[in-house]
């Protein structure tokens, strides 16, 4: 056996089997995940200058050199569309059967939960991590749910726009520190740059006609509250090569440091009575977006985790949960009201007005100019 291994390193053959294990590596990145997810990429942008990824920027609505790359490229994170879907019962059977490698969705994982027209569905923030936006239809309407990392936002949109169902991809750029996403067209001249945050058209033919996306209530609590109020829920698959990946959390110390955003952020929030990673829950009365601190929901908790909280003239319910790793909360009622997700510094930058009454704040130079 020795003299068989001398042999096959001193011959070069050993090259050669290198060789192949990487074209594997390969095919299965390249080749076999994208065939699960429904077609190919070609790698367009260098993670470093925004005129790599292709867009047309003239009209952009907010001053070009605020958008920046996120050293990712365009489809560095490959979004979903109508993916394959699991019942409660398989999940648990995932689980049990990765029990020794980690797992796969478990109870405590907070998971955007959505229902349209009856039937709800989850998708897991250890999912969206490594997908940004999943293109799905749920009680019969095209919905996109979109999650960025960068912010912890979580916005959930109509797919219907000027009478066409558009489907969303991840831009590999950012603006406010903020995930940019796009329309999937034919030709890049005709795709579009939308903020993940606003739901706004920003740059491209759709920001020329000042198109905006049409939010909808979701919902961000752990897995095992949604399956329990949803026992006949479905949640989102993923990609099953990925599902080592879906384990690990590439922003837990992100979020746990104090410091600033990973990118430029105007206007930067000032405030010291709140950080600018606190977690905010917003709802959407009438035509006005209205935050809310963790801090404050929590702090007005009953011990059953349920706090009422009165917003433009109406009383909401919300449910708070204090996990193991993460506080979440949820709207429970009223159940019609769109809800958005995100950490203080990146809505303050994209929504400035929507703190009239939160204190004193330094103003930069884009706050009055960044819509145009």
């Amino acid at each position: 056996m020795n003299r068989r291994i001398i042999n096959f390193f001193s011959s070069g053959r050993w090259i050669f089997a290198l060789l192949g294990v990487l074209t594997v590596g390969l095919l299965v990145k390249d080749v076999l995940i994208p065939l699960q997810n429904g077609g190919f990429t070609r790698i367009v942008g260098d993670g470093k200058h925004v005129s790599s990824y292709g867009f047309d920027l003239s009209g952009c609505r907010t001053p070009p050199g605020d958008i920046a790359p996120s050293g990712n490229p365009k489809d560095g994170l490959a979004a979903l569309t109508h993916p394959a879907l699991l019942r409660v019962r398989q999940v648990s059977q995932i689980n049990k059967a990765r029990r020794d490698v980690g797992g796969f969705i478990q109870n405590p994982d907070r998971v955007i939960g959505v229902v349209i027209h009856g039937q709800a569905r989850a998708y897991p923030i250890p999912i969206m991590n490594w997908h940004a936006v999943v293109n799905d239809t749920l009680g019969g309407e095209p919905i996109a749910v979109t999650y960025d990392g960068f912010c912890d936002s979580v916005l959930v949109f109509s797919r219907r726009v000027a009478g066409q169902v558009l489907r969303f991809g991840y831009s590999g750029l950012v603006l406010d520190s903020n995930t940019l996403l796009y329309d999937q067209k034919p030709t890049v001249k005709q795709e579009s740059l939308w903020s993940q945050i606003t739901g706004r058209a920003m740059a491209g033919p759709a920001a020329a006609r000042r198109y905006s996306l049409t939010p909808l209530p979701c919902q961000v609590m752990p897995w095992g509250q949604w399956k329990q109020i949803h026992p006949r829920t479905t949640m989102i698959a993923g990609i099953t090569g990925l599902y080592s990946a879906y384990c690990k959390d590439p922003y837990g110390g992100y979020y746990a440091s104090g410091g600033l955003p990973n990118f430029p952020v105007h206007p930067l929030w000032r405030n010291p009575r709140y950080g600018l990673k606190s977690r905010l829950i917003m709802v959407r009365v009438g035509r006005h977006w209205h935050p809310l601190a963790f801090r404050k929901l929590f702090s007005t908790a009953e011990t059953n985790g349920l706090a009422r909280v009165r917003v433009a003239g109406r009383t909401l319910l919300f449910e708070c949960w204090r996990g193991p790793q993460w506080r979440t909360a949820a709207l429970l009622s009223p159940t019609n009201i769109p809800v958005a997700y995100s950490l203080l510094f990146a809505w303050y930058a994209q929504h400035p007005r929507d703190f009239a009454g939160w204190g004193t704040v330094t103003k930069s130079r884009s706050q009055t100019s960044r819509l145009k």
